[in-house]
């Protein structure tokens, strides 16, 4: 009787694991499953991997973060449940399950920072609430470091030295007062704040990229250190250096100083072009 061995069967057919192919096995599946592994060779995030929880149904965030994100820095994706409407009573419930979702073990491969990616779900309970679920985040998910997206724009005033800022939002007078609260209590003054008080999803989802071009140019005002258009579900990505360019400072929006200030705690220092001046800065 033959008796054959496992490399003897490489060897005839071709087919089985050479000792040097089991080695590079060990490797891979004894490496602890974090995105700052041995980065020798190319994987999914090997520069940096982002957690990014955002509503259900508000595709805008995903579709920023392509546009955004430098080469080698990827995003695993989470959603909290749908909202009824953008009344300022629905998305007060926004925030409810940013907890449970990111410690639901949907982040297979512990990201370097996980973003909760939604202005209203993060301001509108209040300053210090956004903080609360920061610190909720990473005992939730095992992660270092965390952000929201209000607290992402608080960073990137100050990282711009804006004193004053014109804000435009899709949200309700409600919503808004409460975002001009926020701020304010992070000792920002704001000159002008201004929303389309947009009740029904629906209607803003017609809102187009030229129309927040047209209403950022409208509601800036001449003592207005630089220009906010909040909301993480609205497509304004394009506008932003035009806008800029038109009113000769910088514009913000929710999604770009979401995604900056998590790529800065990621320590991704790449500039990127074409989104503004807070982009383009190295981080």
């Amino acid at each position: 009787m033959v008796v054959y061995k496992a490399e003897d069967d490489v060897k005839a057919t071709g087919v089985g694991m050479r000792p040097e192919v089991k080695e590079l096995r060990d490797i891979i599946i004894n490496r602890p499953m974090t995105a700052s592994n041995d980065r020798k060779y190319p994987q999914l995030g090997w520069k940096a991997l982002i957690g990014v929880i955002h509503p259900y149904g508000s595709p805008q965030a995903a579709a920023d973060f392509k546009k955004l994100a430098p080469p080698g820095v990827d995003a695993v994706i989470g959603w909290v449940p749908v909202h009824k409407n953008e009344s300022t009573e629905e998305m007060m419930k926004l925030s409810d399950h940013v907890v449970e979702v990111s410690g639901s073990g949907i982040f297979r491969r512990q990201p370097e920072v996980v973003l909760w990616c939604c202005t209203a779900g993060s301001f509108l309970k209040g300053a210090g609430f956004d903080l609360q679920l920061v610190d909720g985040i990473k005992k939730a998910s095992g992660v270092q470091h965390a952000t929201t997206t209000s607290t992402a724009i608080i960073a990137a005033f100050k990282e711009l030295g804006l004193k004053k800022i014109a804000m435009c939002t899709p949200y309700p007078r409600s919503a808004n007062e409460l975002e001009k609260k926020f701020i304010e209590a992070h000792g920002i003054g704001l000159t002008r704040c201004e929303g389309f008080e947009f009740v029904d999803f629906n209607d803003m989802q017609r809102a187009k990229p030229h129309d927040y071009y047209e209403f950022g140019r409208l509601c800036d005002t001449p003592d207005a250190d630089g220009v906010f258009i909040s909301c993480t579900g609205i497509d304004v990505l394009e506008v932003i250096e035009p806008l800029e360019k038109t009113l000769g400072k910088p514009v913000i929006t929710s999604n770009q100083a979401s995604y900056w200030h998590a790529f800065k705690m990621a320590r991704v220092g790449d500039p990127v072009a074409g989104y503004g001046t807070l982009m383009n800065r190295p981080r």
